[in-house]
């Protein structure tokens, strides 16, 4: 019998990812983020006065927190598969934001970390959850589309002049490929959700203003172990694109909108089928309930969570890809990646 009292969490790193966490976890039965951490006091002060969760004084202490099962870490990307193995070794199950590492071997050590302390590894991919997502993996489990053979993704924004110089994000360290780490990383995740794990990569990534020190477009085509082929791209110049393109033997299907439009064309029809979701509140985040409340479950049913290590680290994977790609000019196999 699995215990009826909440998943009592504490939430690491409370910047304003940290906050849509916050919020979320209040539309999660059985979820609470009771405590939390940042390395400045008065952020975390702060933090604690307007959530309601007991601010902790160190990275130590939230581990040692008898209080607490969990930890849900939204910390700079380099952070992650450090934090992961520690939690891990003081019994936590953990939940971290994408991406879950910026290296594959990293994340092999952290899943295997969680393995043998016998917690639960979730990874933030909210978006694989958004309607039209949802639909359209079914669409294709049910044979509608006849054999997906080709794909199409863009996730990109212009955000290249807000980028504060000074933040972590700013750095090739934490954001290599510029806004594929962040954004188009979304896709990676969503893309291999509907289509299977990707083979192989080849890509180009570059500067071409002077506006921050990261890539600012990015391109990648992709092969399915599937066989199906693909398009990825981010950039951080143009106005807001966000959709995913799938193209099957039977019909093409074209999500769009955040998730909340999807239009298929079948053969032989010339009028396509639209379906259109309401969403409630910022079609960025609702999501987060979602996969918080997966985890929650997950902790509870003794089971691994949707978006578990390893698929987290098959979207890391793609972006270390595309970034050691476009380096080196050359196809790359993500076997390659792997120890």
């Amino acid at each position: 019998m699995y215990s009826e009292d909440p998943v009592r969490t504490c939430l690491v790193g409370l910047g304003w990812w940290g906050g849509e966490f916050a919020r979320a976890t209040k539309k999660v039965a059985g979820l609470e983020v009771s405590a939390c951490f940042a390395r400045t006091r008065e952020t975390r002060e702060a933090f604690s006065a307007e959530h309601g969760c007991r601010p902790v004084a160190n990275w130590e202490e939230a581990l040692a927190d008898t209080g607490t099962e969990a930890i849900i870490l939204a910390t700079p990307h380099s952070t992650h598969a450090r934090m992961v193995e520690e939690a891990a070794s003081a019994g936590k199950h953990v939940f971290v934001e994408k991406p879950f590492v910026l290296h594959v071997p990293d994340g092999q050590r952290a899943i295997a970390a969680c393995e043998r302390a016998g917690v639960r590894l979730a990874v933030g991919h909210q978006r694989r959850y958004q309607p039209a997502h949802r639909a359209l993996k079914r669409l294709i489990e049910s044979g509608g589309m006849g054999r997906a053979i080709q794909a199409e993704a863009n996730f990109s924004y212009g955000f290249a002049d807000k980028v504060d110089p000074a933040s972590w994000r700013a750095t090739p360290g934490e954001s290599p490929s510029g806004s594929m780490t962040g954004l188009g990383i979304h896709h990676a995740d969503t893309l291999q959700y509907l289509l299977g794990p990707i083979k192989s990569v080849f890509a180009s990534s570059r500067s071409i203003t002077t506006t921050t020190n990261l890539d600012d477009v990015t391109a990648a085509l992709l092969e399915f172990e599937s066989g199906a082929h693909g398009y990825l791209a981010s950039n951080m110049l143009t106005p807001k694109v966000y959709f995913i393109h799938i193209f099957g033997t039977e019909a093409n299907a074209f999500a769009v909108d955040e998730g909340r439009r999807l239009t298929i064309q079948r053969k032989g029809t010339e009028a396509p089928e639209v379906s259109d979701w309401e969403v409630e509140g910022d079609p960025t985040a609702v999501n987060l309930v979602d996969e918080l409340a997966d985890f929650t479950a997950a902790i509870r049913e003794g089971r691994a969570p949707e978006v578990d290590g390893h698929a987290g680290l098959r979207a890391a994977a793609v972006v270390e890809a595309i970034t050691l790609s476009a380096r080196e000019d050359r196809k790359v196999e993500m076997a390659e990646l792997y120890e």
